[in-house]
């Protein structure tokens, strides 16, 4: 009995984080002379909870407020297979876009990650050096 309250009593930990993170989404800005994607994400769900995931126009336009520089990475990649799907690094779902023109175009060939360029989702290099929002 006690193994079960204790699993319920985690479950109900974790759901109450979950559920106080959506309630109280927070953005932070971090420059610390830029990171690449990887590092980023690593930075993030050491800091905070991961890179950062806008999913309407109000989170959008508070991450437009705190934005300081043409580029930073959001949360935002492209899934191995197939290469065209997008998806969220934490898991989270959302259909929200805001690409800049003619954006995504995977130019180099090996533009799997976003940043956010002139308040804009452009594709990137992964390998790039950005400052972040988690």
């Amino acid at each position: 009995m006690l193994r079960k309250s204790s699993s319920t009593g985690l479950l109900l930990t974790a759901l109450f984080a979950v559920v106080s993170f959506c309630l109280n989404k927070q953005f932070h800005y971090v420059e610390e002379g830029g990171k690449t994607w990887e590092k980023a994400q690593r930075y993030c769900r050491e800091k905070y909870i991961d890179l950062a995931f806008i999913s309407n126009q109000e989170e959008k336009d508070e991450v437009n407020r705190i934005s300081r520089r043409d580029n930073v990475w959001i949360g935002l990649y492209s899934a191995p297979s197939p290469p065209t799907e997008w998806k969220w690094s934490g898991g989270w779902n959302s259909s929200f876009r805001f690409w800049g023109e003619n954006q995504p175009n995977n130019i180099f060939g090996n533009q799997d990650c976003v940043s956010l360029w002139k308040n804009e989702m452009n594709d990137d290099q992964c390998t790039a050096q950005y400052p972040i929002l988690c």
